[in-house]
């Protein structure tokens, strides 16, 4: 197992607006992307990724944020932030991405991307709608990609608010809402907030899962399927969290470097 560099990030107090109103959300919907569900944690996610793939090259990637008393930054403990998979040759591999959100709140799984490489043996577009239909159900939405290359099947968590624009020319209409650990790294939430795309409470934004069946322009063979599911209900007040820890020590310890430092003799 290799693990990767720990990135440092500050992380802003205006974060704090944006993530205002946001309550934590803990039911996940049942999807899984090889035995991967959202709101796993990191432990339960690993044995996940051994089971389906246990000669993949596994590469964790941690995380750690900052803050500042008004002259120095000081480091929050690293995290787990993505585990990585890869196997297979070039044009028939597959890889994944799980992320995890950050601390304090607990950790749970906010996003999982598969790709599927099958430039050597594509599928007839039928066949892998056929096969994506019956794991995942008739989804919400099918639309096509640009160009004619492919489509985008989109699935929607029962009984939440589909954040983002809905309408059938708009690119948020293929992906899942994005998300980050980060507190700053979910910008996209307050845009949608201010055209009221996104409700007020974050935990009401319905997690999704999106697969896009890519083609060559007209072609109808797919040769490459890329699955990714993403729950902002739980990665938004998640961030929040973060965000406020950040705050709070910030303020501790910018109090404090008020409060302290020697004074030359004048």
């Amino acid at each position: 197992m290799r693990t990767g560099l720990i990135h440092r990030r500050p992380v802003s107090i205006a974060a704090l607006a944006l993530l205002a109103g946001a309550a934590p959300a803990f039911a996940a919907p049942d999807w899984e992307i090889v035995g991967i569900r959202l709101g796993m944690s990191p432990a339960e996610a690993r044995a996940a990724l051994s089971a389906h793939a246990p000669k993949a090259q596994i590469t964790d990637y941690t995380r750690q944020f900052v803050y500042s008393d008004g002259v120095q930054q000081k480091p929050l403990p690293g995290f787990l932030s993505v585990i990585n998979a890869s196997q297979g040759p070039t044009n028939k591999s597959e890889t994944l991405e799980v992320m995890f959100s950050a601390p304090p709140m607990e950790q749970r799984v906010i996003r999982v991307i598969r790709t599927l490489a099958m430039y050597d043996d594509p599928l007839p577009m039928a066949r892998a709608m056929a096969s994506v239909t019956q794991k995942y159900g008739k989804p919400a939405t099918v639309l096509e990609a640009n160009m004619g290359s492919g489509n985008f099947s989109r699935w929607l968590e029962p009984g939440k608010t589909a954040c983002g624009d809905t309408a059938p020319t708009s690119m948020d209409a293929r992906q899942p809402p994005p998300v980050d650990n980060a507190p700053n790294g979910f910008s996209q939430y307050g845009l949608w907030q201010r055209r009221k795309l996104a409700p007020a409470d974050a935990s009401n934004c319905s997690a999704a899962l999106v697969v896009n069946l890519v083609t060559r322009p007209g072609d109808p063979f797919v040769r490459e399927m890329k699955f990714t599911m993403t729950d902002p209900g739980y990665a938004v007040p998640a961030m929040r969290a973060v965000a406020k820890q950040i705050a709070d020590l910030e303020a501790q310890a910018r109090k404090a470097r008020l409060n302290s430092g020697p004074v030359p003799k004048l």
